[in-house]
């Protein structure tokens, strides 16, 4: 075979090997995202056992899911991820930037696939042996993978990483506030909104009423004209008793999903920007970010 012959059946190769790829991914379906998470979860189990620990307790109540609340819970472990690979000494990774579009399982896949990757090293280092292959399942649905999901971040959660707190949720509420403000931005609504009178004394209960109340109002911007989105705003089961910050940044992802489906609707371009790694935020802080969030929703 000449070199110049060799040289084209290898690009021929390669643009197939591109096609078969990307027509892979187009076909993902929520059975193919669930075979990762399982696949993440099995490497955790692995370092529990070599560990003899267990994974937090965790209390799965759903209300339905789709794949943009999926993407954000995604968000939400791989950072936890990061937090597991510096405590083991690894370096951590930034949370991929994901451009302004209608999500689907494919996009959730492919950050799933790189939690996967991140937490393998992790066990790889740990010195725990490798998991058999999970087997692709069948009849799995968005809100299966979220349920899944919430059982690996208490996987991880029960191998040491720092817990969540206000300056983590912080982060989300920051991000919420941007992408409302790309959302004005997109619709030409420049009105000022004034930053709210600081609070005072706020704990993690009245944070997450807030922000109950924030979906709430993000629900009913959804049902005017002009800012619709795919199967409509998903009222979460309203959590009682014992919150923290956890709870809390749970329903802020989801607050999250919404307002990036309405940024699709409305023309929107940036993506979500989340702001560094904060300290010394108190709830009191997430809370004034929120009534923040609400006054610029009011705006709408």
């Amino acid at each position: 075979m000449s070199k110049h012959l060799a040289k084209t059946v290898k690009i021929a190769l390669v643009g197939t090997s591109i096609a078969i790829g990307c027509s892979a991914m187009a076909q993902t379906t929520p059975n193919h995202v669930y075979q990762v998470v399982e696949n993440v979860k099995a490497e955790l189990t692995e370092m529990h056992k070599a560990t003899i620990s267990e994974p937090c307790k965790t209390n799965v109540n759903l209300t339905e899911r789709r794949p943009r609340h999926v993407l954000q819970k995604t968000r939400e472990v791989y950072g936890d991820v990061q937090k597991l690979r510096k405590l083991k000494g690894l370096d951590e990774n930034a949370l991929p930037s994901f451009s302004v579009r209608a999500v689907t399982p494919a996009d959730v896949r492919g950050l799933a696939d790189k939690t996967l990757a991140d937490v393998k090293e992790v066990r790889e280092k740990s010195g725990a042996s490798a998991p058999a292959a999970v087997p692709l399942p069948s009849g799995k649905k968005p809100t299966d993978v979220y349920a899944n999901l919430m059982q690996v971040k208490a996987s991880i959660g029960g191998l040491g990483i720092p817990a969540t707190v206000p300056n983590d949720v912080y982060r989300v509420a920051l991000a919420i506030v941007s992408d409302i403000e790309k959302i004005r931005a997109a619709k030409g609504v420049t009105v000022a909104v004034a930053d709210p009178a600081p609070s005072k004394g706020k704990a993690p209960k009245d944070v997450y009423g807030v922000a109950y109340k924030l979906l709430g109002k993000v629900k009913a911007l959804t049902e005017k004209d002009g800012y619709g989105i795919p199967g409509g705003v998903v009222m979460l089961n309203k959590v009682s008793g014992c919150i923290t910050p956890a709870e809390v940044i749970d329903i802020l992802n989801n607050i999250l999903a919404e307002v990036g489906a309405i940024k699709v609707t409305v023309g929107a371009t940036a993506a979500t920007e989340f702001a560094g790694a904060q300290s010394g935020k108190t709830p009191s802080d997430v809370y004034d970010a929120l009534v923040k969030a609400e006054a610029l929703v009011d705006s709408l």
